[in-house]
């Protein structure tokens, strides 16, 4: 299953709705890509991807409106995914993503 693609993903936090566009591509069992936040200053390459058949994981750091690092864990399906991410001290959230 091909995780190469741009993706947009969306997780209903505490702070409410949030998206996120992310252009990932499988390297072996490694994942890079670039990923964007709306509202939010990104340092705009993930961090951390890696690749296992349909799992994957990556970092995203955000610069502002607060330093923080979220970690996505995410089971690919088709043009589909879903899973969560952790959003450092405000815990963890279901996210959902389509292939654009």
């Amino acid at each position: 299953m091909s995780i190469d693609g741009t993706w947009h993903l969306t997780l209903d936090s505490a702070m409410g709705r949030q998206e996120f566009d992310f252009d990932l591509k499988a390297a072996g069992a490694e994942l890079i890509g670039t990923g964007s936040a709306e509202g939010r200053e990104v340092v705009p390459e993930i961090i951390a991807g890696t690749l296992d058949g349909a799992h994957a994981s990556w970092k995203l750091k955000i610069r502002k409106p607060m330093k923080l690092t979220m970690t996505f864990t995410v089971e690919v399906d088709g043009d589909h995914m879903t899973g969560k991410t952790k959003a450092g001290i405000f815990g963890s959230f279901p996210v959902q993503g389509r292939r654009t």
